[in-house]
Protein backbone atom coordinates (compact mmCIF):
# COMPACT_ATOMS: atom_id res chain seq x y z
CA UNK A 1 0.00 0.00 0.00
CA UNK A 2 1.70 2.98 -0.84
CA UNK A 3 1.26 6.84 0.20
CA UNK A 4 3.18 9.41 -0.32
CA UNK A 5 4.67 11.03 2.65
CA UNK A 6 2.74 13.87 4.76
CA UNK A 7 -0.51 13.41 2.17
CA UNK A 8 -3.55 12.84 3.93
CA UNK A 9 -3.95 9.55 5.37
CA UNK A 10 -7.14 7.59 4.34
CA UNK A 11 -6.58 3.88 4.81
CA UNK A 12 -7.98 2.68 7.79
CA UNK A 13 -9.82 2.92 10.91
CA UNK A 14 -7.64 5.90 13.05
CA UNK A 15 -10.55 8.08 14.26
CA UNK A 16 -8.10 10.78 13.54
CA UNK A 17 -9.36 11.61 9.77
CA UNK A 18 -6.88 14.58 9.52
CA UNK A 19 -3.64 12.44 9.72
CA UNK A 20 -1.14 12.57 7.53
CA UNK A 21 0.78 9.20 6.00
CA UNK A 22 4.02 8.30 6.95
CA UNK A 23 6.18 5.56 5.39
CA UNK A 24 3.36 3.39 3.58
CA UNK A 25 6.00 2.24 0.79
CA UNK A 26 5.63 0.13 -2.18
CA UNK A 27 8.17 -1.93 -4.29
CA UNK A 28 8.89 0.68 -7.50
CA UNK A 29 7.68 3.68 -5.78
CA UNK A 30 10.31 6.33 -4.56
CA UNK A 31 10.92 7.18 -0.96
CA UNK A 32 13.46 8.96 0.65
CA UNK A 33 16.72 7.33 1.99
CA UNK A 34 19.39 8.42 4.51
CA UNK A 35 20.75 8.71 7.96
CA UNK A 36 19.68 11.25 10.88
CA UNK A 37 21.39 11.60 14.41
CA UNK A 38 18.44 10.11 16.21
CA UNK A 39 18.07 6.89 14.34
CA UNK A 40 18.92 4.79 17.01
CA UNK A 41 16.56 5.99 19.54
CA UNK A 42 13.72 6.47 17.24
CA UNK A 43 13.65 3.20 16.34
CA UNK A 44 14.57 2.16 20.32
CA UNK A 45 11.24 4.21 20.89
CA UNK A 46 9.16 2.44 18.42
CA UNK A 47 9.94 -0.89 20.01
CA UNK A 48 7.83 0.32 22.69
CA UNK A 49 5.19 2.62 20.85
CA UNK A 50 1.74 1.95 21.41
CA UNK A 51 0.26 -0.27 18.01
CA UNK A 52 -3.27 1.19 16.54
CA UNK A 53 -5.29 0.08 14.22
CA UNK A 54 -4.66 -3.98 13.72
CA UNK A 55 -5.72 -5.83 11.38
CA UNK A 56 -6.06 -9.63 11.10
CA UNK A 57 -3.83 -10.38 8.18
CA UNK A 58 -0.36 -9.01 7.45
CA UNK A 59 1.68 -6.94 4.88
CA UNK A 60 5.25 -8.36 4.10
CA UNK A 61 7.72 -5.75 2.95
CA UNK A 62 7.89 -5.35 -0.62
CA UNK A 63 11.39 -5.13 -0.46
CA UNK A 64 13.02 -8.16 1.20
CA UNK A 65 11.70 -11.86 0.58
CA UNK A 66 9.68 -12.36 3.47
CA UNK A 67 10.15 -16.20 3.90
CA UNK A 68 13.86 -17.26 4.90
CA UNK A 69 14.79 -20.76 3.97
CA UNK A 70 15.82 -23.11 6.19
CA UNK A 71 16.95 -26.82 6.88
CA UNK A 72 15.16 -28.29 9.89
CA UNK A 73 16.59 -31.71 11.95
CA UNK A 74 15.28 -33.90 9.58
CA UNK A 75 17.74 -32.55 7.04
CA UNK A 76 14.20 -30.96 4.56
CA UNK A 77 14.36 -27.71 3.50
CA UNK A 78 11.84 -25.36 5.03
CA UNK A 79 10.70 -21.59 5.63
CA UNK A 80 9.71 -19.52 8.10
CA UNK A 81 7.97 -16.20 8.05
CA UNK A 82 10.43 -13.18 9.55
CA UNK A 83 8.48 -11.30 12.12
CA UNK A 84 10.24 -7.81 11.82
CA UNK A 85 9.13 -7.88 8.06
CA UNK A 86 5.55 -8.04 8.12
CA UNK A 87 3.64 -5.86 9.81
CA UNK A 88 -0.61 -5.79 11.16
CA UNK A 89 -0.77 -2.16 12.38
CA UNK A 90 -0.32 1.22 12.41
CA UNK A 91 1.48 3.89 14.67
CA UNK A 92 -0.21 6.81 15.38
CA UNK A 93 1.95 10.07 16.79
CA UNK A 94 0.69 13.28 17.57
CA UNK A 95 3.47 16.29 17.47
CA UNK A 96 2.49 19.92 17.45
CA UNK A 97 -1.46 19.78 16.35
CA UNK A 98 -0.57 17.15 13.70
CA UNK A 99 -1.17 13.72 13.85
CA UNK A 100 0.62 11.03 11.61
CA UNK A 101 -0.37 7.68 10.72
CA UNK A 102 2.60 4.86 9.84
CA UNK A 103 2.27 1.01 9.68
CA UNK A 104 4.52 -1.00 11.91
CA UNK A 105 6.57 -1.87 9.10
CA UNK A 106 8.10 1.66 9.24
CA UNK A 107 10.85 0.81 11.98
CA UNK A 108 11.87 -2.27 9.56
CA UNK A 109 12.01 0.12 6.47
CA UNK A 110 14.11 2.63 8.35
CA UNK A 111 16.70 -0.60 10.07
CA UNK A 112 17.12 -2.21 6.82
CA UNK A 113 16.32 0.19 3.89
CA UNK A 114 17.41 3.23 5.08
CA UNK A 115 14.35 5.04 4.85
CA UNK A 116 14.32 8.85 5.80
CA UNK A 117 10.75 9.85 7.65
CA UNK A 118 9.80 13.49 7.79
CA UNK A 119 11.63 15.50 10.21
CA UNK A 120 8.24 16.36 11.73
CA UNK A 121 7.18 12.49 12.11
CA UNK A 122 10.46 12.09 13.92
CA UNK A 123 10.13 14.51 16.23
CA UNK A 124 6.70 13.42 17.10
CA UNK A 125 7.76 10.21 17.78
CA UNK A 126 11.19 11.29 20.24
CA UNK A 127 9.20 14.41 21.61
CA UNK A 128 6.07 12.44 22.80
Amino acid sequence: MYYPDLTPYDYGMTEHKAALNVGWLEAGKPFTTGDFPEKAQLLEKLKTWPIENKYRGWHSCEFCDPYERKIDSTGEMGTFIVPDRNGNGEYIAKYNGKVYAAPTLVAHYIAAHNYLPPREFIEAILKS
